[in-house]
């Protein structure tokens, strides 16, 4: 007898009736459900709705994330509301159904009433509030037909909406399945955890053979990842984790299995698998950990798609080591050939589904435990093999000088280890010193290109004075084109140097996009920024002072607001002098601030100097009153100058006045011109 093929839903309508008739039958809602973008509607809204507007359809599961390249870190950023109908004809039977986590926060009505819920569904950022919460909901049908309402919002990872399968099916059903599932999960997990603490004994035992060790700490991370992710059992014991860091412990228990992994696989095949690919792999895989780590969810979720590229082209060079180790009958090659086959198998089936290409099962638990599995039998038999041999060996040796081999032997074993660690530790320096060079010039290239000067023409003219103490900078600073006649210009000035101020400004230059479309004046665009790193990075304690200064052309006027700042000076075009006053303390440090915004009529020929307190504090550093002040005489005494002489001018006479060729700190001008 055919088995019956489970029904989709179609334009918002599922017909389960004779389906839902075995009892044993659940079935998953995917297929085209109701779609309402931008909108949260609720029950009682939704038959008015759909009487005066053209319902969309929506794929489930699926995300409705836009292009990176069109939205940037935002694609995934919106609400919308899903609607479903249900035929089951099982009114007044206990049914349950099983929701995922949705992608960030969702609301679940079935029949009008509110029966589930994780975060905070919101229209806005300020106010969403991510969950993953997975959860089974009971309910009795007063009805033959069900309609399900599903309100969703995303602010805080790069997918949004609902990506993942909700199953439908009688209540006994529903639970007894979830129970498998909890049965499944704990096998595995209980199977790999004490897969893992097996070989860390045994590599306390004898930790001539490291492999062990690292074989051990992967079994370690697979059975944490088992726990943190699928039916979130780590939220079920700690309810009141936040969700950040149990997504940052969901993304570093995958991330740092390939470097951990790695090494094992590299003691395991040394005379076959480059060092320098392992180094590669290593240094690279610790480098996604460490932006997980220090960067906000919608920032790092995008680093998933190519870390598991990454992934798998380590594993398609694992494949060439093994290949290669078969070639020349390497004991053990070929079961590790196959069990990694499997392993690889489950990995891409997982990727395809977690990515929405395919849609199935996850298959990764089941290749992880028969890759661990086969392993651990490979190194038992290893070991056996080697004590078995250790023993004929001290049984040939017996009528020998054993105490004169004995030191023979250790001092031979202590010269090698002696030789291989000097060795190790000089190409380990070596290929970091190498690492933080290349970080060090892919952080000054990215800063060069987000600091790019737009078109400014026929408006202003705009030189530069940018002087970093190392290759990457503290000081920040973005001009961008609003408008035709609409420009706005900021200028920070972030902690550190080298990589933590790439970090910071980078971290900073997201932000800056972000808000910059919604902050129509720079007094809410510092408000904006202030409460996101007062919010959000509060652990990390990232504060800095910065200025915005927006030109309105249409007006002929500049609006100006600086939190933390020294007063920047402006040259009117009759040579008198204006200063623009700090209007608020540094980004980051207090909450809700509302900042104050200055407002300046400009005409052709005025000259505005935006700078950082580098550019001055040297010229008296007992008095930064003094320092400033001799700032000011420097730059009035360009008034008469043209253009072009001007910034090559003020560089000069600070150097004089300095005696020196070099500022000990980040210092960075912005001279304006209106033409």
């Amino acid at each position: 007898m055919a088995k019956e093929t489970p029904p989709k839903v179609e334009k918002g309508f599922l017909q389960a009736e004779s389906y839902l008739k075995d009892q044993t039958k659940t079935i998953e809602l995917v297929g085209d459900w109701e779609y309402y973008p931008g909108l949260l509607i609720s029950p009682t809204e939704m038959e008015s709705l759909e009487k005066t507007r053209e319902p969309h359809f929506f794929k489930v599961p699926g995300i409705w994330t836009d292009s990176f390249w069109d939205r940037g870190f935002l694609a995934g950023d919106g609400y919308a509301t899903f609607s479903l109908k249900i035929q089951h004809g099982q009114k007044g039977i206990p049914l349950s159904l099983k929701i995922p986590e949705m992608e960030t926060a969702y609301n679940l009505f079935v029949d009008g009433v509110k029966v589930s819920s994780n975060g905070s569904v919101t229209t806005s950022y300020q106010t969403g509030k991510p969950e993953y919460r997975p959860r089974i909901i009971d309910f009795f049908p007063k009805e033959d037909q069900t309609s399900i309402v599903l309100q969703i919002s995303n602010y805080h990872h790069r997918k949004g909406g609902p990506a993942q399968i909700v199953i439908f099916g009688k209540t006994s059903e529903i639970h007894h399945q979830y129970e498998s599932a909890i049965l499944r999960d704990m096998l595995l997990v209980g199977s790999i955890l004490f897969m893992g603490i097996y070989h860390l004994f045994l590599y306390w035992n004898r930790k001539k053979d490291p492999f062990t060790f690292w074989f051990a700490l992967t079994c370690l991370l697979i059975a944490l990842r088992v726990f943190i992710t699928g039916n979130k059992y780590l939220i079920q014991l700690f309810p009141d984790l936040p969700w950040e860091i149990h997504l940052k412990l969901s993304y570093l228990s995958f991330f740092l299995i390939t470097p951990i992994f790695s090494k094992y696989i590299y003691l395991l095949f040394k005379p076959y698998f480059s060092r320098r690919v392992y180094e590669f792999v290593k240094y690279l895989g610790f480098a996604f950990c460490f932006i997980v780590l220090v960067t906000r969810s919608s920032f790092y979720t995008y680093l998933m798609i190519p870390f598991q590229a990454f992934t798998l082209a380590g594993a398609i060079y694992t494949f060439l080591v093994i290949i290669r180790a078969i070639r020349d009958s390497l004991p053990g090659s070929i079961l590790f050939f196959i069990s990694f086959t499997i392993f690889i198998a489950s990995f891409i089936n997982d990727i395809l589904v977690n990515n929405l290409i395919i849609y199935g099962p996850l298959t990764i638990h089941f290749g992880i435990f028969t890759m661990f599995f086969v392993q651990s039998v490979y190194i038992a038999r290893n070991f056996s093999k080697g004590f078995v041999e250790a023993e004929n060996f001290a049984v040939a040796l017996s009528d020998k000088n054993q105490v004169l081999q004995k030191v023979q032997n250790q001092l031979t074993d202590l010269n090698e280890r002696l030789e291989t660690r000097v060795k190790d530790k000089t190409e380990e320096l070596q290929g970091k010193l190498d690492q933080i060079g290349k970080d060090m010039r892919l952080a000054k290239s990215i800063i060069q290109s987000v600091t790019k000067i737009p078109d400014l023409e026929p408006y202003l003219k705009v030189d530069i004075l940018y002087k970093p103490i190392a290759e990457v900078g503290g000081d920040i600073f973005f001009i961008k084109r609003i408008q035709d006649f609409y420009y706005r210009f900021f200028l920070g000035d972030a902690t550190g140097h080298g990589l933590q101020a790439a970090l910071y400004s980078m971290m900073i230059q997201s932000e800056f996009e972000r808000v910059s479309a919604v902050a129509m004046r720079p007094n809410d665009l510092l408000f904006y920024m202030n409460q996101h790193f007062y919010d959000k990075n509060a652990d990390l304690q990232i504060y800095f002072p910065a200025m915005v200064m927006d030109f309105d052309f249409h007006q002929k006027i500049l609006r100006y607001a600086g939190g933390g700042v020294q007063n920047q000076i402006h040259i009117k075009k009759d040579g008198s002098t204006s200063l623009f006053e700090n209007t608020g303390p540094i980004i980051g440090i207090l909450e809700h601030y509302r900042y104050g915004v200055f407002e300046s009529k400009v005409e052709s020929g005025d000259r505005i100097f935006l700078f950082t307190d580098g550019i001055f504090e040297e010229l008296n550093e007992s008095d930064g009153v003094q320092a400033w002040g001799a700032l000011l005489e420097v730059i009035q005494s360009t008034t008469n100058l043209p253009f072009a002489e001007v910034v090559p001018s003020i560089k000069t006479m600070l150097f004089e006045r300095m005696n020196k060729s070099q500022w000990k700190d980040d210092s960075t001008l912005i001279f304006i011109e209106i033409t």
